[in-house]
């Protein structure tokens, strides 16, 4: 509208002309929006439909909206750099100066009005536009929403398809849910065999752990179906859903494609309408300056003049951008009628389609159901069969189910039974016949029973070790983080007597019997593990050096000495390392034959390599007669590491003793020859049973019995075992 019409008199026919135009084309075209808003309620419930309606429409009424704007830049900035309209608006400057000031301000109360309804319209039509886009989004999203629905009918008919239905974004709660249910299961089943975990993390394999390895896997899957499942929300499913179908792009693609290109359309016409508004600002200002009149109140109708000039030029855009979103939904509502009528056509594998993701939700329920089902079934028969097999194996010949009561002979033989004696009759031997006839409490039976064998070269110091062991514990000389306590047996009232002999006596305790196999040394060992407190029988089996040395893997108490769970390992530095390398050798020989460990293999079983006899090592060669040398040093930086129950002292002891290895033993690489079987799972332990106060004399009636670095190996290898009692 030309600025001089306003000024002049306003010609409010006109002004109500533009608003009008523009009323009637919105009224016209929210009509049909709001019938098919009710039609396609339940389509455009999809919101992923919705997201994508939303960006659709978005992008092309903005280049709607750039098209009409730009072409009415270019015709104005044409108009304006013609010169059409450049004379001033009124001859003000030709009145006489009385006459100015009053015509000027009756000028200005006169185009208010016109300037306020102008305004007014634009927001009206504003409100409108912004109505009619609504609208066109709920069609756009129904039209989309039965597209995709449309191909996933069909991309079902096959069985990557079908499998889509799986990983849709619909079913990630399942998924989520069943994830939860999966991950306290194997909680669970971590907690129960935590011990076994423990193992693996200090250094080695655990156990075959069955159904807790079934759960992990389970679990990790679940995770990894959870995690896609929320991350890339469908774009997994659609990736199937194309797959199934065999386009090469699928329905959503499609629709993201045309998003992309109208996304890009518009960029490019922003690029131009810089190039417009450039051309109408330096228009607009030549003009300003040609109609720059020196008279009161002309400033003022020129700012009016501005205003009513942007407010026309918004409604002209208005009601073009209003025609053209109406043909725009009007081809959608045709395409949407169209695609209808496929529907209904193809109702028959519609409702089929539907009723196979419904099933296939449910069956998705089920299995997960199921899964979790089947998984704490397998779990807790796991768990009882574990305790089983506790509760019937004896701990000392390894016979399953041969407990039975013990007669009580205290009786008189009158046959009484003692219900709180069980006693192993498994039959060992039949030439000569030899029973186990190991005994213990039944209170004790189902408690989980570790077995340590002590073995090394005879005279190694195994029962020497094994006695001042036995009494430390009974003295209750271990940390506060665990608790030991002296279970009575066979061997208990053994070791009293040897006990007896080195305190008392002074005497060195006799070589061990060979003639069967040793009946074990037998603590009831407690924990505090933060995790659940965990109670187990530790037993200690004293095996003659004769055992390691020269039997065979046929011999029946080797076999059974090779079959533990951790070992002490004696190593005699008052002994030269032919015949220990021999023994040490053998032992690892054998015991891949026993666990049928193939070349290249690993034990999962930690080895504690003893070193006793400390106090002696001043007296053999390699030691400095006078004092000090080597094996002074190494007393020395011992005293410095200092003999504290934690594992960074353990290890820096087991250093030192490693690089005093070549001294001891020349040319026997100990830690290569049994490395590669163990794989780390093993530590040296200095110590001495004696004291290293008088180093040098044997004669035990000359020495004050102060004991050092006997419980480590115990405590080490319990914490290998999976029972925290060592610090880091």
């Amino acid at each position: 509208m030309p600025r001089e019409l306003i000024v002049e008199g306003g010609r409010k026919g006109n002004r109500s002309g533009w608003a009008g135009r523009a009323l009637l084309v919105l009224l016209f075209v929210i009509g049909p929006t709001d019938a098919a808003h009710g039609n396609q309620k339940q389509a455009a419930e999809s919101s992923d439909a919705a997201e994508l309606a939303r960006a659709y429409v978005d992008a092309l009424a903005e280049r709607l909206r750039f098209d009409a704007e730009n072409d009415f830049r270019r015709r104005e900035a044409d108009r304006l750099e013609s010169g059409a309209g450049d004379e001033a608006p009124i001859a003000l400057a030709t009145i006489d100066a009385e006459s100015q000031r009053p015509l000027a301000l009756l000028l200005q109360e006169n185009n208010r009005p016109v300037v306020s309804e102008l305004q007014r319209a634009v927001a009206q039509a504003a409100e409108r536009e912004s109505n009619l886009i609504e609208g066109w989004v709920t069609v756009r999203s129904a039209l989309y929403a039965e597209k995709m629905q449309l191909y996933e009918v069909q991309a079902h008919r096959q069985v990557a398809g079908q499998l889509a239905s799986l990983l849709s974004v619909d079913n990630r709660w399942f998924w989520l849910f069943g994830l939860v249910a999966m991950a306290s299961l194997v909680m669970v089943a971590a907690h129960d065999r935590r011990h076994e975990l423990r193992r693996m993390l200090n250094g080695g394999r655990a156990r075959a752990m069955g159904v807790s390895k079934f759960l992990a896997v389970m679990l990790a899957v679940l995770a990894a179906v959870t995690l896609a499942t929320f991350v890339f929300g469908d774009q997994l499913y659609h990736w199937l859903l194309r797959a199934g179908s065999g386009d090469e792009i699928s329905a959503r693609d499609e629709i993201v494609e045309e998003i992309r290109s109208v996304t890009q359309s518009v960029d490019d016409r922003r690029k131009n309408r810089k190039e417009l508004d450039l051309r109408f600002e330096e228009a607009q200002a030549r003009r300003a300056r040609k109609q720059s009149v020196e008279v009161p109140g002309a400033a003022t109708l020129v700012e009016q003049g501005r205003q009513s000039q942007e407010a026309t030029e918004r409604l002209m855009v208005q009601s073009v951008l209003a025609a053209r979103m109406a043909a725009e939904l009007k081809g959608d509502l045709k395409s949407h009628d169209n695609l209808q009528q496929v529907l209904r056509d193809n109702a028959d594998q519609f409702e089929a389609f539907v009723r196979k993701r419904h099933w296939i939700r449910g069956g998705l329920g089920a299995g997960l159901l199921g899964l979790v089902g089947t998984g704490g079934t397998l779990l807790g028969g796991g768990i009882r069969r574990r305790k089983q097999r506790t509760r019937d194996t004896c701990p000392l010949c390894l016979g399953e189910g041969t407990f039975e009561p013990l007669a009580d002979t205290r009786s008189g033989g009158g046959g009484h039974i003692a219900l709180d004696l069980l006693q192993c009759k498994n039959v060992i031997s039949e030439h000569p016949f030899e029973e186990c006839e190991f005994t213990f409490m039944a209170m004790y039976r189902d408690i989980i029973k570790l077995c340590f064998p002590t073995l090394g070269i005879p005279q190694a110091g195994k029962t020497h070790w094994l006695a001042m062991v036995y009494r430390e514990l009974n003295r209750g000389n271990y940390p506060d983080v665990v608790q030991f306590e002296r279970i009575r047996s066979t061997s208990s009232d053994k070791f009293d007597g040897v006990v007896d002999e080195i305190l008392n006596m002074k005497l060195g305790p006799q070589a061990t019997q060979t003639d069967r196999i040793p009946h074990p040394l037998v603590f009831n060992f407690l924990d505090r593990d933060r995790c659940g407190a965990s109670n187990i029988l530790v037993n200690i089996f004293d095996y003659s050096g004769e055992v390691t040395r020269s039997q065979t893997i046929e011999d029946r108490q080797r076999q059974r000495a090779l079959d533990g769970d951790g070992f002490f390992f004696f190593l005699d530095p008052t002994e030269p390392s032919e015949t220990q390398a021999q023994a040490l050798a053998g032992f690892r020989e054998d015991l891949r034959r026993i666990k049928g460990i193939k070349a290249g293999k690993q034990v999962p079983i930690p080895v504690a390599l003893c070193v006793s006899k400390l106090d002696l090592m001043v007296n053999e060669t390699y030691a400095d007669p006078g004092g000090g040398g080597v094996v002074g040093n190494f007393y020395r930086d011992l005293g410095e590491i200092g003999w504290q129950l934690d594992l960074r002292s353990l290890e820096a002891r087991s250093r030192l003793m490693a690089r005093l290895r070549d001294t001891v033993w020349p040319g026997w690489q100990i830690e290569r020859q049994i490395d590669d079987l163990f794989g780390g799972r093993f530590m040296f332990f200095p110590m001495t049973p004696v004291g290293l106060d008088g180093t040098g004399e044997r004669d035990l009636s000359r020495r004050t019995i102060a004991p050092v670095g006997l419980l480590e190996p115990l405590l080490w290898l319990l914490h290998m075992n999976g029972y925290p009692v060592i610090s880091h």
